[in-house]
């Protein structure tokens, strides 16, 4: 094999995390490509693998006829399970619907309200605002709400969740109409073209053209059909053998990797000879060495090349002095390797997330949540389909004709039991043909399976949308939704450990390692604090991090919200002597409240933080309204000193535009406020917003120290409040 075009520029506008980082700019790869080198151990080593991805692929067929068959079910469409082949086919969705209820519930955990997905801790034990923030904003270009919804309903369909990251980097060129000053040609006759003069009477537009760079993370998922882990037996993906994944690559797409440097045509070779149409394989052929599992897949008008795109570690130095790396490479075919590189991610993991939706002893892949009830699905929808037929024969008049008289009376039948013949008389031919209602039973047997269904897919009445029968209060609805929740919540916090964790680690060292730009992200930074939109420069590796997704954390139910409500009030009246070498400290608690339960937007416009409190000394304002700036009065200011330096500044400045007398307004107002609220704190009588104690009066409807807050007498509480003395796990289970 010889690489074409070693130094050819590349036409590509787009370059993955897997070329090198200057290809876009340069239009040089300059990456080392083993594709070409059949002698080096990587080499040797990578073909030995392709028999056993063939054959694991092979072992596979049983697993894609499976979930071929529970994708029919989740689409609703009817193939040679059902039995019953009548005049009418329909079909209940029974399973669908139990999917899409789950998943709904899963993504509202995982994604609350708040937009706060994100928590974590650095080596130093800061809180890294910054850090998280660039995960939210990364979270959010991502879309990556709408990317897991899919996978979590392949999850439910297939039996595994799937993921697969990179890194792209591409530059969109914009145009931006420009005003400015026409330039003076010449002047009274002479060229004065080079003296660079303008006119400031008259201006002209221009079109001027940027490119802007974009470059971030990429998460994908994938069919569990294209993944093969060798072992099978793992349970962890990153102690695997060697991985593949099945790559269907259009002839641009190829190209755009040749450009890359990733792949190595051989010699006398395109990408289109291995993306042939059908008109034209008599003219090139493809590759003796194609065999079933890779090479030519033909698709009438769009062909592509199917590649397996393997990870594996391989010895990218000498049999003397060995350099065990992780590679990639890429098959097109038995012995024909056209892509042969080392992983490019410093943390040396393989950029797939895939783990089972239940982990099976012994297996890597899961099992489908449809497998135990796709015969109850079969079933209804054949039971559905006899209902349908029953009702029809059942609505449809009928009509007795005396095949006698009127020898030609099929050309009268215009539908379904429209004539019955009859050689005697008709009246007695229809006492003998009774209507059959079938469709009745047949309906009653279909809502037993859907329920059964539903049970077993860990779906109740109530996830559904259908409110269950009989009495309700509000004990009993508090209850059933803890035990609605149960399953779900278990659902989704082992989401968030087999996925939803490593995605957000995942994400930080993408951008630590491949971001070669500052970003302009918005900082929320610590509850208190104004959120801001401020720049990211370029990561470095220093500090280390742990970060945790707060889905499953987020979402409160109606006891444990009750109860931390209760429990603030009884640590409040904790007297200090009952806590010997230990301090109160209540504002972390209330910070989390206000947070849960007005968002983060309003959160830090109701608990202001003092610290980021800062004044401006008055000759700096001064300064500042000279050039015409507006300057805002602070809580903090010293408003008597500061009127004194600006009124000697406007007597200075003579105050032309009136601002140093509109700033000094402002000043009387906040000197004004602040003797009010000095004053109706001097003639209230107690503290403000605390319970009565000890006969001293209090604010009415306020608890006393460590008694739980209650409505008052004849009070009602919210749907689903639960009395304090039937709480069952006030601790909360979610």
């Amino acid at each position: 094999m010889a690489k074409q075009n070693p130094k050819k520029a590349a036409p590509s506008d787009t370059v993955d995390s897997k070329a090198a980082p200057t290809t876009l700019e340069s239009g040089d790869p300059s990456l080392e490509n083993w594709a070409d080198k059949p002698d080096s151990e990587c080499y040797q080593e990578a073909l030995k693998l392709y028999p056993l991805i063939q054959k694991a692929y092979d072992n596979k067929e049983e697993q894609a006829d499976r979930i071929e068959e529970f994708w029919n079910i989740y689409n609703a469409t009817i193939d040679e399970n059902q039995q019953y082949t009548g005049n009418q086919q329909a079909y209940i969705p029974a399973v669908r619907d139990a999917v899409n209820a789950r998943t709904k519930r899963v993504i509202t955990i995982l994604f609350p309200a708040n937009n706060k997905h994100v928590d974590g801790v650095s080596s130093d034990g800061e809180v890294p605002h910054t850090v998280l923030s660039l995960l939210e904003y990364y979270i959010r270009i991502l879309k990556l709400r709408s990317t897991l919804r899919t996978t979590l309903i392949a999850g439910d369909v297939t039996g595994q969740w799937n993921l697969h990251l990179d890194w792209f980097k591409t530059y969109r060129r914009i145009q931006r109409l420009l005003t400015h000053n026409a330039p003076i040609l010449e002047i009274d006759g002479e060229n004065v073209q080079g003296l660079d003069l303008v006119d400031p009477t008259m201006d002209e537009e221009e079109l001027e053209s940027e490119d802007i760079l974009e470059e971030g993370p990429i998460v994908e998922d994938f069919a569990t059909e294209d993944l093969v882990v060798i072992p099978p037996t793992i349970s962890d993906i990153q102690k695997c053998h060697c991985c593949a994944l099945r790559l269907r690559m259009s002839p641009d797409a190829m190209n755009m990797m040749v450009d890359e440097g990733v792949f190595i045509l051989p010699d006398g070779t395109d990408a289109h000879t291995f993306c042939l149409p059908e008109n034209m394989k008599d003219k090139k052929p493809p590759p003796k060495e194609a065999t079933k599992g890779a090479g030519i897949k033909l698709a009438g008008t769009n062909p592509h090349a199917l590649i397996y795109y393997t990870y594996a570690k391989l010895n990218f130095g000498t049999e003397k002095e060995p350099d065990k790396r992780l590679g990639i490479v890429y098959f097109i075919g038995r012995d024909q390797i056209i892509g042969l590189i080392k992983a490019p991610y410093w943390n040396g993991k393989i950029p797939i997330l895939s783990a089972p939706v239940d982990k099976r002893l012994g297996s890597f892949f899961g099992v489908s949540k449809i497998e135990p009830v796709k015969f109850l699905q079969w079933q209804a929808t054949d039971f559905m389909s006899m209902g349908q037929d029953s009702a029809m024969y059942s609505l449809l008049p009928t009509y007795g004709v005396n095949t006698m008289l009127v020898p030609q009376w099929f050309n009268l039948t215009h539908g379904l039991a429209a004539m019955w013949p009859a050689v005697g008389p008709i009246d007695q031919a229809f006492k003998e043909l009774p209507k059959q209602q079938i469709w009745k039973e047949a309906m009653t047997m279909v809502d037993a399976l859907k329920r059964q269904i539903w049970e077993s897919m860990d779906v109740n009445e109530m996830m559904m949308g259908k409110m269950p029968a009989g009495r309700k209060n509000n004990a009993l609805m508090g209850q059933m939704q803890q035990e609605q929740q149960t399953n779900i919540l278990d659902h989704a916090r082992r989401f968030e450990d087999e996925i939803m964790n490593p995605l957000v680690e995942w994400l930080f060292e993408l951008d630590q390692q491949f971001r070669t730009a500052e970003l302009m992200i918005e900082q929320r930074g610590e509850i208190g604090v104004k959120a801001k939109v401020d720049s990211v420069p370029v990561q470095q590796w220093g500090a280390k991090y742990f970060f945790r997704w707060l889905g499953s954390e987020a979402q409160q139910n109606a006891q444990r919200l009750q109860s931390q409500i209760s429990w603030a009030n009884v640590v409040k009246g904790i007297p200090p002597q009952m806590m010997p070498g230990k301090q109160l400290d209540l504002s972390p608690m209330i910070e989390m409240g206000t947070e849960q339960i007005f968002g983060p937007e309003l959160a830090p416009r109701i608990i202001k933080d003092t610290r980021n409190q800062f004044t401006l000394d008055p000759e700096m304002e001064n300064e500042i309204i000279f050039n015409k700036f507006e300057v805002l009065v602070h809580e903090a200011d010293d408003d008597a000193h500061h009127l004194q330096s600006h009124m000697m500044a406007a007597n200075k400045t003579q105050d032309p535009d009136g601002r140093y007398k509109e700033h000094m307004k402002m000043h009387m107002a906040a000197m004004q406020k602040k003797r009010e609220m000095a004053m109706a704190q001097q003639q209230q009588k107690g503290a403000p917003g605390m319970p009565g104690g000890g006969g001293a009066p209090g604010v009415p409807g306020t608890p006393k120290p460590g008694a739980a807050p209650m409505p008052p007498r004849g009070g009602q509480q919210p749907p689903g409040a639960i009395n304090i003395d039937q709480m069952l796990g006030a601790a909360g289970r979610g």
